[in-house]
């Protein structure tokens, strides 16, 4: 799928080129990609967040266990849209680039102080909410629900948690055949966009070049969050050597990043966890399945650094509190992301939509959206196993982590 997208951003840029007086009779190939991924972002997130936040909070241990763990997941995801804020205004892949700054529309954009982006987390009318995409109010509105569906012993509760169930599975589908139409939406997209502001040599090529600088950046804040900053986690709270671990789960990573999957490397990482990192059968069933629902390091920080490198390319000067807006938006996301080849793509809209960009925009980063999620996912599933194993040593199931020098003395 992935080639085939590449080859319709390669023939859209062509066409776009080449034959500009012509996009207008193909552009609606994009329009109705993009409304087709705007009608499924709503139920997505609130039917995915709901399901998961349900299925964890109904065991008698999501108190004490849930709360550790959703504490170290929400503690490195913040960590990590930090590190890509980092890298994504040190390096300005989007510099550079002359494209015509949208008319921002976004209320949250526009937020001009810390109370409002406070007051921005509640929805006055989660109905209002569900009509006009916000996206963070119904994140918030679908968490509290899951709490509470799951801690519900009314007859009608477990119908409610399997009808939800049932409809998630079913917007899961729907999203992976809409994503199968994406190399017609990006041709129409791309081409409509460089038709219009790409026009001259010099204009594609820097498009172009930016691309490449982009990728770059993720990389750059995926390999530090990686190697330095869950480094330190294992070697300061978890007195586990980084290097070992790695070692032992090289198999999963490798499987992460070529499937771009977290639901399926999940067996293999509850197999290899146990196996080679000897944790507790009970403690990686819990924290593996959760961090494959809520623990989006690598889309968090991949969430912020494409949705600033877009904001680059339109020009746009963001303040701090619109920078903590981003982030606040990027952390939320990626707990509603589904862990499906392609998904963060999907939330990406839901972030542009957030500060206002056009929807279309997704268009520039679609080229390489393909490397981007194979390394995003790794780092999703190589941080589930970094708190599967700070979750243990806190519960005083790591005697067995002391085989072959793993642990630190």
């Amino acid at each position: 799928m992935h080639y085939q997208i590449i080859l319709g951003i390669l023939l859209g840029v062509c066409f776009g080129f080449f034959f500009t007086e012509l996009t207008s009779y193909i552009d609606w190939m994009g329009v109705l990609f993009m409304r087709a991924l705007k009608m499924i972002v709503v139920p997505l997130v609130f039917c995915s967040v709901t399901a998961g936040v349900a299925g964890i909070s109904a065991q008698d241990n999501f108190l004490r266990l849930g709360g550790k763990t959703m504490g170290i997941y929400l503690v490195t995801c913040v960590i990590a849209i930090f590190t890509g804020l980092f890298f994504v205004n040190l390096i300005k892949p989007g510099i550079g680039i002359s494209i015509t700054p949208p008319e921002i529309q976004s209320q949250l954009l526009h937020t001009t102080s810390k109370r409002e982006l406070l007051l921005n987390l509640i929805p006055e009318n989660i109905f209002e909410a569900f009509a006009s995409m916000n996206m963070i109010g119904i994140i918030v509105f679908a968490i509290l629900f899951g709490i509470f569906l799951g801690k519900s012993t009314h007859s009608g509760a477990k119908s409610t948690k399997n009808a939800i169930d049932g409809i998630t599975d079913v917007i899961l589908k729907l999203t992976s055949a809409i994503l199968k139409l994406a190399p017609f939406g990006v041709f129409g997209i791309i081409a409509s966009v460089v038709a219009k502001d790409a026009s001259t040599t010099e204009a594609l090529y820097n498009l172009i070049k930016s691309q490449g600088v982009y990728l770059g950046t993720i990389f750059a804040g995926i390999g530090f969050h990686t190697f330095i900053t869950l480094s330190i986690f294992l070697i300061v709270f978890g007195k586990v050597n980084p290097l070992k671990h790695i070692a032992r789960m090289k198999n999963v990573m490798l499987l992460a990043f070529s499937t771009a999957s977290s639901n399926a490397t999940l067996p293999l990482t509850l197999s290899e966890m146990q196996t080679k990192a000897k944790i507790p059968k009970k403690i990686a069933e819990f924290t593996l399945p959760l961090g494959a629902t809520v623990n989006m390091n690598g889309t968090s920080l991949y969430e912020c650094v494409a949705v600033i490198y877009l904001a680059q390319i339109y020009g746009l000067d963001l303040s701090i509190v619109q920078q903590l807006t981003i982030i606040l938006a990027s952390l939320m996301v990626g707990i509603g992301a589904a862990g499906i080849p392609m998904a963060s793509l999907v939330m990406t809209v839901v972030v542009i939509q957030l500060v206002g960009l056009p929807p279309e925009s997704i268009g520039f980063i679609m080229l390489v959206d393909r490397f981007a999620d194979m390394a995003r996912t790794m780092l999703n599933v190589y941080g589930d196993t970094v708190c599967t194993l700070l979750v243990a040593k806190s519960e005083g199931e790591s005697k067995d982590l002391q085989v072959d020098d793993f642990t630190i003395h």
